[in-house]
């Protein structure tokens, strides 16, 4: 039996997050026309409120598109047939302190005297 790893939704956090940012836009911009602070908090909460469903939309659009680029990506992976063995044998990590000088890939560079920085 295979168990698959639970996914989350990032479209109640992204409703969230806007829900709260206009909420507090909301409050700065009613807090800095001078309003009365009963009518700046009620408009922020009917702000707030109407707004989540906006952000819920956007995190269901932005789930999507995640989840399509990382499928593209996968499905990219899988026909250029890129192994993790293969990715980790292109680099090749030199230690400078047994690298010999006469090798064409290996350049070395004088360091500069402090007389000689102007």
């Amino acid at each position: 039996m295979a168990s698959e790893s639970p996914t989350i939704s990032m479209a109640v956090p992204t409703a969230c997050i806007v829900a709260v940012g206009a909420f507090v836009v909301a409050i700065l911009s009613g807090t800095l026309a001078e309003n009365p602070f009963g009518a700046v908090l009620a408009r922020s909460l009917l702000v707030m409120l109407f707004s989540w469903p906006i952000g819920l939309i956007v995190g269901f659009v932005l789930e999507r598109l995640f989840r399509e680029h990382a499928g593209n990506q996968a499905a990219q992976m899988m026909q250029a047939d890129l192994s993790t063995d293969e990715i980790e044998g292109d680099v090749k990590i030199v230690d400078q302190s047994t690298a010999e000088l006469d090798s064409p890939h290996v350049v070395e560079v004088p360091d500069a005297s402090p007389s000689e920085v102007i």
